[in-house]
């Protein structure tokens, strides 16, 4: 790429009057200089079946060759037209709670033949429409791809079949997934009941990991058509999102996207963050570590928000930071949702870039001073290659193992809540509790897998990686854990975070002491958890609040440092943080945590352990937020944020440029970053 992307969705078929020029002079006007279109516009190209209308596509391609603006054709398949629900009723997806009604998108079940007999069909013509054009430079599969959660028959059957395959024994099956468990167990696989009605964790899990493959096959199979029509010099990309917490929060738990990636040639995020008082930039770190994840390389936010939701207009410079914030964590381009704001239906008031006068307002104008302003010095932001020293393992096994037994399966959930502790405990707040810790300290880190670890020579993993942070890997295979077992006995440093390592890949219980097959490297276990109550935990003099979960952990006394214990009158004979170092094995370590506490207590846990295994993290810690990496030059680009409404001093630790400002500094210098601020350096 010449230069970073800059750049909106734009759907012409969605504007109240014909207004293409206008809105691409005006993008011009702003340093765009590329759109994604096409994605939800099915009906506007094939308003009947079999009858194509590419004339909105048209004059798109056509302005965007007028004003030099690079196209993204995302494929239409997201969202069905009416006609071929009303033709083909099957197409809509059957789900536990019934068959979905036609209306919402990715309602419709992603393997129905009829299905995929057309969107192959939308597909191919667009293709033949779009793949010679010049402006197109890339295609974006489908969106935000779901399976509609398909449990029909014809569904069931193909996951049957492939229980099949893995377990030719049904014995073996009925074994595995403990079904003689309330007579659950089956002789022949004709007597396989519904799922929709199983009471069996590991069946309903192993269930929506099919469904995830599904997903995974689905956009491999729409790669392969686009791959026979694009030119060599266009791209494939997707849109992986997350979770949703009221915005872009964890892992999707619908998609295995470290899988599905292996079908486009540049991962795509769509991150969408607090703002105002709530905006720290974790949300954009984290979004980008997935997607630094997916392809381990560089990335493009294909979507993110200017106004967004009513709670999400940002305070003035916030824009701006974000969009640096996008940057420096790797990104390669970053694209807005949605051009305007728009006139009907359901997402009226998601806010674009333009507000319903479609006049340029506070917004355009702050997004086009920042890439004014960036364009100055872009040839020094692109590409920017990270280098972390620490990684967080993710995992979709262990979220849904979580998702299926509940941390808060309790007979009260309002015992012990507090105001800093979310009401019910997920994997994914979990995920984001280690994240959020790491990255105020500012250590940052990487995301992996467990086939990163597996595949992994565990000695180059430990120059890779000397830190390696597991939250509540649930669900593990003997493979892993003899791979997380190499990579200590390699000098490795790994964190395991509470409920880790308890059960198989089908969500059996290992019959054994917990942590499975670790005991001896975090020099304890336990047999009794529950959730906390009046309780704190005291890591050197200081106490922090516990809460939702807590493992009481026995000391083997042999050579384990106890790091946390528990205040309270009944548990504080049981250790809540074991650290061992394992000396005749390349000194390495395992810190086990056996508590959800306040961030405070996790943040000191993990001071403490950078500083014996001798990490190198920046004296600032938020709200200053400092990322570095490597440019398309070769030089060294640090980046300090100050996500805060006060002015903020930082030191300079090498003589170095500011590029925004063109100033010099020198090493122990003192300077101010004001609210809302960000200095980018070069070395000199």
């Amino acid at each position: 790429m010449k230069s970073t992307l800059f750049g909106t969705a734009y759907y012409a078929e969605y504007m109240p009057y014909d207004r293409i020029d206008t809105d691409f002079q005006l993008m011009k006007d702003a340093g765009m200089n590329v759109i994604r279109i096409a994605e939800s516009t099915w009906s506007s190209y094939e308003p009947s079946d079999n009858v194509f209308d590419f004339t909105y596509l048209h004059k798109v391609l056509d302005a965007a060759a007028k004003y030099d603006i690079s196209v993204i054709v995302g494929t239409p398949t997201y969202a069905i037209p009416s006609w071929l629900a009303k033709k083909y009723p099957d197409v809509m997806a059957v789900t536990p709670e019934g068959q979905n009604i036609y209306g919402r998108r990715q309602q419709h079940d992603i393997t129905n033949p009829h299905f995929l007999f057309h969107a192959e069909r939308i597909i191919r013509k667009m293709m033949e429409e779009v793949a010679a054009n010049p402006q197109v430079i890339g295609y974006q599969i489908d969106n935000e791809t779901r399976s509609g959660n398909g449990y029909s028959p014809e569904n069931q059957k193909l996951f049957i079949e492939e229980m099949k395959k893995k377990y030719p024994d049904i014995n073996k099956f009925n074994a595995e997934f403990g079904l003689n468990y309330w007579s659950n167990r089956i002789d022949s696989w004709d007597d396989m009941p519904d799922i929709r009605g199983t009471i069996n964790g590991s069946l309903s899990a192993a269930y929506k990991a099919f469904l995830r493959d599904k997903i995974t096959d689905y956009q491999q199979w729409q790669a392969d058509i686009i791959n026979e029509y694009k030119r060599d010099d266009q791209f494939i990309t997707h849109n992986y999102d997350f979770s949703w917490d009221g915005f872009s929060y964890g892992i999707q738990p619908l998609v295995n996207q470290q899988d599905a990636a292996k079908a486009v040639n540049i991962a795509g995020v769509d991150i969408y963050h607090p703002t105002q008082n709530r905006f720290d930039g974790a949300t954009i770190a984290f979004g980008g570590a997935i997607g630094r994840s997916l392809k381990k390389d560089n990335y493009l936010v294909l979507e993110t928000q200017s106004q967004g939701r009513l709670d999400w207009l940002a305070y003035p410079g916030q824009l701006r930071q974000a969009y640096y914030s996008h940057l420096a964590s790797g990104a390669n381009g970053v694209m807005y949702w949605n051009w305007h704001s728009i006139h009907n239906s359901l997402e009226s008031y998601w806010k674009g870039i333009l507000s319903h006068d479609l006049i340029p307002g506070e917004t355009y104008k702050e997004l086009a001073f920042t890439r004014s302003e960036e364009l100055k010095i872009d040839s020094h932001l692109q590409n920017l290659k990270k280098h972390c020293y620490a990684a967080i393992i993710a995992d979709n096994r262990s979220l849904v193992g979580l998702d299926e037994f509940p941390i808060d399966d309790v007979s009260d959930v309002s015992v012990g809540e507090d105001d800093w502790s979310p009401k019910e405990l997920s994997y994914n707040h979990i995920l984001r509790w280690m994240y959020n810790a790491c990255y105020k300290m500012n250590l940052e880190t990487d995301i992996v897998y467990k086939d990163d670890i597996i595949n992994a020579d565990p000695e180059e993993l430990v120059k890779k990686y000397p830190l390696l942070i597991a939250p509540s890997l649930y669900s593990a295979t003997v493979e892993l854990i003899n791979s997380l077992r190499s990579y200590v006995e390699k000098g490795g440093n790994l964190v395991l975070g509470f409920k880790s390592l308890v059960s198989d890949e089908e969500l059996k219980i290992y019959p054994d002491a917990l942590p499975y097959h670790m005991t001896d490297m975090i020099g304890g276990s336990y047999d009794q958890i529950t959730r906390p109550v009046d309780t704190t935990i005291k890591i050197e003099g200081r106490e922090f609040n516990v809460s939702h979960w807590m493992e009481l952990l026995r000391p083997q006394g042999t050579g384990e440092e106890i790091w946390g214990t528990y205040v309270h009158p009944c548990w504080d004979k049981y250790a809540a943080i074991l650290h061992k170092k394992l000396y005749d094995s390349g000194n390495g370590t395992v810190t086990y945590i056996g508590c959800y506490m306040k961030c405070e207590g996790l943040t000191s846990i993990l001071k403490k352990l950078v500083r014996r295994i001798g990490l190198s993290v920046p004296e600032e810690i938020f709200p200053i937020i400092v990322k570095s990496g490597t440019n398309a030059l070769g030089e060294e680009i640090t980046y300090y944020f100050n996500y805060s409404p006060r002015i903020e001093l930082i030191s300079i630790l090498k003589d170095c440029t500011e590029l925004i400002s063109s100033d010099n500094y020198n090493r122990g210098d003192r300077i101010s970053i004001g609210p809302w601020g960000i200095k980018i350096f070069v070395n000199r």
